[in-house]
């Protein structure tokens, strides 16, 4: 099918743009999401190479770059079929020495390619990594980039969102939306001591065995009685409370993204289909881990009633319409410029669970999170073959290695009961 040539950020582009100019402005590095897909076997440099550069999606992706429309605030992703073609670059040595690089390269749109292949070899494996601006893409785009890698040949560009509501509907849902956010954060919110300086992305991560995995699962559903949201993030919260050494601030704040793609886009590569939901805590919440996943559980449900992640939607459509000046004050004033205690995410399954890709089987999937500073920490529970993995992408001049790999330890246990 033909594709459009240009087409306007959404609402929740655009603020996956604000944290776009502040990751990279704090890191080095943009809002950056990656995705590691380990096949089986060795695939020459020249077959690997073949199959990226004639991809439709890859080579439609490496022509767009970001525009603002002079008159306005308003932004447009416009596609330059000239722009040159995209070179895909092979590492020597491990994957883990590959990817200390690859999480600090920048896909920038206004500069550079939005998208970059790396790969690497391991023992009779081989690794593609992609890097995407999350400006253009979500976790549930990224996926369906990757299936176009496995044979599937229904996926559109973009597509518009039905059922738009009325201009009062939403104004009357960014007050809404605006109030309970300020709410929950604040001036004393929990965030990490580290320096604020110039940082540096880095990434630690561990994986459970099969084992491992259905004893989680178990303990959840039957000791905990919790669904998987506030059983993984209340873990995750109960287990940084243990670590109070990292942290300064009086109540741990985290935003949730939430796929909010209608059944009408969910063949869409391009464009953010997500909102939040919002957690807070004190420590009086978190003094034992069933106390932890009960206060989460208990908010998820309020704000799903109060259909939260809808009126948030509808704050961030509106707020395309905004100076940037205005956007950055939304953001950082309620708190004093720092926007959580960490962040969180909680990925659906991989579309390549089972599937071959350049005629080899996937043996694994791996979503890296974009390490935006502040907060400086990124917590990423995915799972893939019945194994679950968490992995965090981190910002070292605001938490150590050797304290992110201290606290993967301890949200082990948790999850284990």
């Amino acid at each position: 099918m033909s594709k459009r040539l240009s087409y306007p950020l959404n609402g929740a582009d655009r603020f996956q743009l604000y944290f776009d100019a502040v990751a990279r402005k704090n890191t080095g590095t943009g809002n950056v999401v990656r995705a590691g897909i380990t096949l089986e076997g060795i695939i020459p440099e020249e077959v690997i190479r073949n199959s990226v550069e004639e991809n439709e999606w890859v080579r439609f992706l490496s022509t767009f770059s970001l525009e603002k429309n002079p008159s306005s605030v308003l932004y447009k992703f416009k596609s330059n079929t000239n722009a040159e073609p995209l070179l895909v670059a092979f590492h020597s040595g491990t994957l883990q020495g590959a990817m200390r690089d690859i999480v600090s390269k920048d896909c920038n749109l206004q500069s550079d390619t939005p998208i970059c292949v790396d790969v690497a070899y391991g023992e009779n494996k081989t690794h593609l990594i992609f890097s995407i601006s999350h400006v253009l893409m979500d976790h549930y785009g990224m996926e369906n980039l990757l299936s176009s890698f496995a044979g599937v040949n229904n996926l559109v560009d973009f597509t518009h969102p039905g059922n738009k509501k009325s201009m009062l509907s939403k104004l009357a849902d960014a007050a809404a939306a605006t109030l309970f956010v300020s709410s929950m954060s604040g001036r004393s919110m929990k965030r990490l001591r580290g320096d604020h300086g110039n940082g540096k992305a880095s990434f630690e991560s561990i994986e459970l065995s099969a084992e491992e995995t259905i004893r989680v699962w178990n303990y959840m559903s039957g000791e905990m009685n919790a669904q998987a949201l506030p059983f993984f993030l209340g873990c995750s919260l109960f287990a940084i409370s243990k670590h109070s050494k990292f942290l300064t601030g009086k109540k741990y704040f985290v935003p949730v993204p939430m796929d909010r793609r209608p059944a009408s886009c969910k063949n869409s590569v391009l464009s953010n289909f997500i909102s939040f939901l919002y957690f807070n805590a004190k420590d009086s919440d978190l003094e034992s881990l069933q106390q932890s996943v009960e206060i989460i559980s208990k908010q998820m449900i309020s704000q799903a009633r109060k259909n939260m992640p809808e009126k948030f939607s509808s704050l961030l459509d509106l707020f395309r319409f905004v100076p940037k000046y205005i956007y950055k004050a939304f953001i950082e004033l309620p708190g004093n410029g720092h926007s959580a205690t960490f962040a969180f995410s909680l990925l659906s399954g991989s579309k390549l669970e089972g599937k071959e890709m350049m005629g080899h089987k996937v043996l694994d999937v791996t979503h890296y999170a974009p390490a935006i500073s502040p907060p400086g920490l990124n917590v990423i529970f995915s799972e893939f073959n019945g194994k679950l993995k968490i992995l965090c992408t981190f910002d070292e001049r605001r938490i150590t290695k050797d304290n992110v790999v201290s606290y993967l330890g301890t949200l082990k246990l948790n999850l284990l009961g």
